[in-house]
């Protein structure tokens, strides 16, 4: 079986448009039953139990956007390095923009979707 980039595009419009939704639990069916995610400066989380527990004390996030700079994967697996922004406490008083470089691993599970197997966050330099 091939590696079809194109799926993994569409896996990060969706997982966009899940963290961007007014629903805070959206984004984690996006993630693997078994999924380790890591902020800058903080603990991994796994699991998604964890990661439903983070979803509920989170700020809203809205505007999120993901670049891919580099995708390289198998019919089961695919790696991403790239780029990510979005708006945390969207509408609020301490509104602000996250910026950050990434490498998601992304897995295609029996059911033919992709979810975030493990996703590692690098806080973005700012430039001058």
């Amino acid at each position: 079986m091939h590696f079809n980039e194109s799926e993994i595009r569409q896996a990060e419009r969706a997982l966009e448009a899940a963290l961007s939704s007014s629903d805070p639990m959206a984004w984690v069916e996006h993630y693997t039953e078994d999924a380790v995610f890591v902020a800058p400066g903080a603990a991994a989380v796994q699991g998604r139990e964890a990661l439903t527990r983070m979803a509920k004390a989170m700020r809203p996030l809205s505007s999120a956007r993901i670049e891919s700079l580099r995708t390289e994967g198998t019919s089961s697996l695919a790696a991403v390095y790239g780029l990510a922004s979005w708006v945390n406490g969207a509408g609020t008083v301490s509104e602000s923009t996250t910026r950050v470089r990434l490498i998601i691993v992304w897995r295609k599970g029996n059911d033919g979707r992709w979810r975030v197997a493990q996703e590692l966050l690098h806080t973005q330099p700012t430039t001058p």
